[in-house]
């Protein structure tokens, strides 16, 4: 699929985070990423992670709201996820926790981490007054991985 040299960045838009919300949110995703052309393939990744995340605000994030953003560029696009919820930092909590142990072996909870971790390039998160900004990096050629690149 042909890739544009330039996307603009989409319009950020917020949701209540409850689960009923779950749909609409994630039916934002696919319309800010066809709108940006982007593949399929990574189209269902930003979805699941989407989906996650947002479970997740909604379960434990009290009265919280959540934000989606995209920024497209020639080689791929940045998510920008925030949320009203407590600061809980999933990426950092992933490095802490043993990959290697077998599922049988995890504790119940967690694999959300994975997720968000195996299925993105880049993650970065920061507490922002009252908000969890998670930038989340995915690229068109890279394999979904945990890596660095420069933010956008």
């Amino acid at each position: 699929m042909p890739r544009p040299s330039s996307c603009p960045p989409v319009n950020c838009r917020t949701f209540p985070a409850r689960e009923t919300d779950l749909h609409d949110i994630v039916a934002h995703v696919e319309d800010c990423a066809g709108s940006l052309g982007l593949p399929r393939e990574l189209v269902l990744r930003l979805c699941l992670v989407v989906e996650e995340l947002f479970v997740n605000t909604a379960r434990y994030g009290g009265e919280a709201v959540a934000s989606i953003e995209l920024l497209g560029d020639p080689v791929g696009v940045w998510l920008r996820y925030t949320d009203t919820a407590p600061a809980f930092y999933p990426i950092e909590a992933l490095a802490r926790e043993a990959l290697s142990r077998t599922l049988e072996g995890r504790p119940i909870g967690g694999l959300g981490r994975i997720l968000v971790h195996d299925l993105s390039s880049t993650a970065r998160y920061e507490r922002v007054g009252a908000r969890n900004v998670l930038r989340l990096r995915f690229d068109f050629e890279a394999a979904p991985r945990h890596g660095t690149t420069s933010d956008p």
